[in-house]
């Protein structure tokens, strides 16, 4: 069974002032492991184009089910 996990992503962004900025953003991945959650994390933002990123945090979600 697959479970939720909530991944927590920084990015590195320019501000309207044109200052860099760290701007972390949280994702829910259905996965059946940590490992897979993170593969499909970078997987899903290297396909919306954005390379400047990490991982900051992986937990497994207490999320039964999304109706």
């Amino acid at each position: 069974m697959k479970n939720y996990w909530q991944v927590t992503t920084q990015f590195e962004r320019e501000n309207d002032r044109g200052r860099i900025q760290k701007v972390k953003e949280n994702y829910l991945i259905t996965a059946f492991t940590g490992t897979e959650a993170e593969a499909n994390t970078y997987k899903m933002l290297e396909e919306l184009g954005e390379t400047n990123f990490k991982i900051v945090s992986l937990k497994q979600s207490n999320i039964l089910k999304v109706v």
